[in-house]
């Protein structure tokens, strides 16, 4: 029997057993993508709080998260909200999504403690030696806008002798009197609060609550529109993991002590970099003050937010909060 024929004989008994046969196709992996600083997007995919939902997550470095969920190879990224209104500025159909598993900005600008009469906040460091981790970075980003917003600073970089350095090294300089003060990421800004040697003069979240009553976070969930309007009952059950890890990182820190669960998140994070900073941010993890839930999510945190952006004058256009953030409400509650 030839080809043609033997195709003939069997195509009709086959195309009747694929059009009865079901077969359910798996469904697809939700990917994120974060840095280090995401403990709890770990915990809740370690300890099963995503339930039934298939999360595969992937770290890298901070700036490589935007530009992953810009060209769409992850479904969820992991960013501050100050970042997710620029990009949206500058075309990006990003949503910031929740606050859930957010990190407080604690991140904040040090002096050294034996010259705190000197300076007692921010603008007396005018025209003073001021280390920073890095232009390309939120936590730059968003003191751009403080100091226009709050301070009247139009140039940060005008008003300070800006000198860059990695975050590890900015304490030691200072420490050394090589920079007058430095803007610190959070590990280091806990550091410091846990030290006789240096004294804060400014935090991000305290700043912004003195303002507006509200947290300013560095990270949060952001995924394109067309992703949530597609999966909203993944993003919803995505948040309520990450609540689900709040809470029990809060119950039980001593997972990331020297030695424990998770210490090699806690390393990564920055926490581990002496006793007195781990101390620090454990007790600021227990008072929920480090890691925020998605109760934090309101559209008076989203106002702020935005408000915040709008104040501070670093883009020429601010899109509508609505182009930006996702209402709450909006994502249906997981059963």
């Amino acid at each position: 029997m030839d080809l043609k024929a033997l195709t003939a004989r069997f195509a009709g008994p086959l195309t009747a057993i694929a059009a009865t046969a079901s077969f359910a196709a798996p469904a697809a992996a939700i990917t994120v993508t974060v840095d280090a600083s995401a403990v709890p997007v770990f915990v809740a995919a370690d300890r099963g709080f995503f339930g039934d939902l298939d999360v595969e997550v992937s770290q890298v470095g901070y700036a490589q998260v935007q530009a992953l969920l810009i060209a769409g190879e992850t479904d969820i990224g992991w960013f501050s909200p100050i970042e997710a209104v620029q990009f949206v500025t500058e075309g990006s159909d990003f949503k910031y999504f929740s606050t859930a598993g957010a990190q407080n900005m604690y991140n904040g600008v040090v002096v050294r403690a034996s010259e705190g009469e000197t300076y007692n906040d921010i603008t007396d460091l005018k025209g003073k030696r001021l280390g920073i981790p890095g232009y390309g970075t939120g936590t730059w980003a968003s003191f751009v806008s403080f100091m226009k917003a709050y301070y009247d600073i139009d140039d940060p970089q005008a008003e300070f002798e800006v000198v860059t350095a990695s975050s590890g090294a900015l304490l030691a300089l200072v420490e050394r009197e090589q920079v007058d003060g430095a803007l610190l990421f959070s590990g280091s800004s806990a550091a410091a609060r846990s030290m006789d040697t240096f004294k804060t003069i400014f935090s991000f979240t305290e700043a912004m609550q003195e303002n507006t009553g509200q947290p300013l976070v560095i990270t949060g969930s952001i995924a394109t529109t067309p992703w949530l309007e597609e999966h909203a009952e993944e993003a919803a059950q995505f948040v309520a993991g990450l609540d689900a890890a709040v809470e029990w990182i809060m119950a039980n820190t001593d997972a990331f002590s020297e030695g424990g669960e998770y210490a090699h998140l806690a390393e990564g994070a920055g926490w581990l970099s002496s006793p007195d900073t781990t101390s620090t941010v454990q007790g600021l993890i227990k008072e929920g003050k480090w890691y925020l839930t998605s109760a934090t999510y309101t559209q008076d945190w989203i106002d702020a937010i935005h408000g915040l952006v709008v104040a501070g004058g670093t883009l020429e256009t601010v899109p509508a909060a609505e182009d930006v953030f996702l209402a709450p409400g909006t994502l249906s509650t997981p059963e």
